[in-house]
């Protein structure tokens, strides 16, 4: 075997005369490469974007070949054809997961507070003038290394997630996709049954509020919405890249709708707040809450 490889293990009811559903290996290889190309991409460039995309002379490195199967329920091993550059995908995704299954591992995982009181407090702290924003520029170009970090690992433990999703919609019935990865030497074990697989979606789907930001806007569409939260299509002028904005009060939704123009929309300055997707955020095209207009100095 390649001493770079990516095992996957299922047994358990979903398996029958070592053999497994074909929905639920295909869905399972097609988020293994996910993660294979997002590792990959996250180690070339020392970070890695939304929907970034491998090149063509990308493909050789990030390219695993399939082993005839084993017994023992159902073993499927995907070995690494780059003996250096698999490694290092290898390790990345291991770096990525192994935190967030830790997590799921635990007797309990915390609940979260609701994005829109997050939104609600940071609204009430800005018009107090408890915080201050940042401007968006400066946001962008400066990323913290922890929220460079967190969106790599996202982007790989999101395919994970999908994976474990197989476990999770067989209603506890023994079940278990177990995920193991050597680069070089044994590396982690990640067994997923339906706890931890409840578990580590739970984890990776935890969304909170980053810190205010200025950003200069123009709006592409709006939408009352339901439940009391309403959204809007923006263009980013720093990135250049639309984003959704989240609006959490009928004032703010009101105060929003005088700049929707088909031809000619005005330029104005909001601040609003990233959405972290467990603790990462895009800077170029994430999802933010809206807190305020910036009021024109006359």
């Amino acid at each position: 075997m390649s001493k770079n490889s990516i095992s996957i293990h299922f047994d358990g009811p979903i398996t029958e005369d070592h053999s497994v559903q074909l929905r639920a290996f295909s869905k399972t290889l097609s988020h293994i490469q996910t993660a294979i190309d997002r590792a990959y991409l996250d180690v070339k460039y020392g970070s890695i974007w939304k929907n970034a995309r491998l090149r063509d002379e990308d493909y050789a490195q990030t390219d695993f070949m399939m082993a005839q199967t084993r017994e023992g329920g159902f073993i499927a091993d995907l070995l690494g054809s780059s003996e250096d550059g698999s490694a290092h995908i290898v390790k990345r995704i291991e770096n990525a997961v192994a935190p967030a299954y830790e997590q799921a591992s635990a007797p309990v995982v915390e609940e979260q507070e609701r994005l829109v009181d997050q939104a609600e407090a940071r609204r009430r702290n800005y018009n107090a003038g408890a915080q201050t924003s940042m401007e968006y520029g400066q946001f962008m170009n400066s990323p913290d290394a922890p929220q460079t970090r967190a969106y790599g690992d996202r982007s790989i433990v999101k395919e994970f997630d999908q994976i474990a999703s197989a476990i999770r919609a067989r209603d506890g019935d023994g079940s278990f996709v177990e995920v193991t990865l050597h680069a070089g030497k044994a590396l982690s074990t990640f067994v997923f049954d339906q706890r931890i697989s409840a578990a580590f979606h739970n984890v990776v789907s935890v969304r909170s509020l980053g810190d205010l930001v200025e950003i200069p806007i123009t709006l592409r569409g709006l939408d009352s919405g339901s439940g009391g939260i309403s959204k809007a299509k923006a263009l980013n002028l720093i990135s250049r890249k639309e984003f959704n904005l989240h609006i959490h009060t009928d004032k703010g939704f009101s105060g929003l709708r005088r700049y929707l123009k088909k031809r000619n929309p005005p330029e104005f300055r909001i601040v609003a707040c990233p959405v972290l997707e467990y603790g990462a955020f895009d800077p170029l095209a994430g999802d933010m809450y809206f807190i305020s207009i910036v009021k024109e100095e006359s």
